[in-house]
């Protein structure tokens, strides 16, 4: 009976291994840095990756919403390490169409968000066109975006921060310890970097995935009395 309960350990330990590697996400911060919530997100499968440092930045909508066509371009900064993120609505052309729009306009990154729903879809590239697709891309449910839309709508200083993996046992208290070293941007007229902030609402968060966890170490322990007490 014994050499079955290895096998089984192998099963469940897989299971665990799985849920320590999380979808991206999206963190918003605002109301003077002391609130922010998390979206999830699917990375597209075209593009460059974010850097494991995350990517922080102002979230402007395109203008067209969709960006078929050439949308405008972010505002005019006097600093270089000023980041903007396009947001992009799903529907009417191809997502490398709508990413290629939001590069060539100048933005940094893109997030596209679904339509009349809240499902999460990676996306693919046009194989003619996803090679010259330079910055990052990902994908949001229309819910989230309409929430980010009313954060940057009432708050001008709030800002973004894009993170490409955000592991259960790595991530549950980021917010505190400030273990991504971000890209410098600074506030519009000061000269303060970012500071760490302090995260007061969630809507994607590690603490179902710590549950899941816990709940198969004490079914693992469990086995193991049975099996072989």
């Amino acid at each position: 009976m014994s050499p079955v309960f290895p096998a089984f350990v192998h099963v469940i330990m897989a299971l665990l291994l799985h849920l320590t590697t999380n979808e991206a996400l999206i963190r918003a911060v605002y109301n003077h840095n002391s609130i922010s919530q998390d979206f999830e997100t699917l990375n597209s499968d075209f593009g460059p990756m974010l850097q494991s440092e995350g990517l922080l930045g102002y979230l402007i909508e395109a203008k067209p919403a969709n960006a078929c066509q050439p949308i405008n371009a972010p505002p005019l900064t006097n600093s270089t390490s000023v980041t903007y993120v396009a947001l992009i609505q799903r529907n009417d052309c191809s997502f490398t169409t709508k990413v290629l729009h939001a590069q060539q306009a100048g933005y940094q990154a893109a997030i596209i968000h679904n339509v009349n729903s809240q499902a999460l879809v990676t996306m693919l590239g046009k194989e003619d066109l996803k090679h010259q697709v330079n910055i990052p891309s990902m994908f949001i449910g229309e819910s989230a975006s309409a929430q980010l839309k009313r954060i940057f709508h009432y708050d001008r200083m709030a800002y973004v921060i894009l993170i490409p993996e955000c592991h259960w046992l790595s991530c549950c208290d980021l917010q505190h310890n400030c273990q991504l070293h971000l890209h410098p941007m600074r506030p519009r007229h000061s000269k303060q970097a970012w500071p760490c902030v302090s995260t007061h609402s969630h809507i994607f968060g590690s603490t179902p995935y710590l549950f899941i966890g816990f709940t198969l170490g004490i079914w693992i322990l469990a086995f193991y009395i049975l099996w072989f007490l």
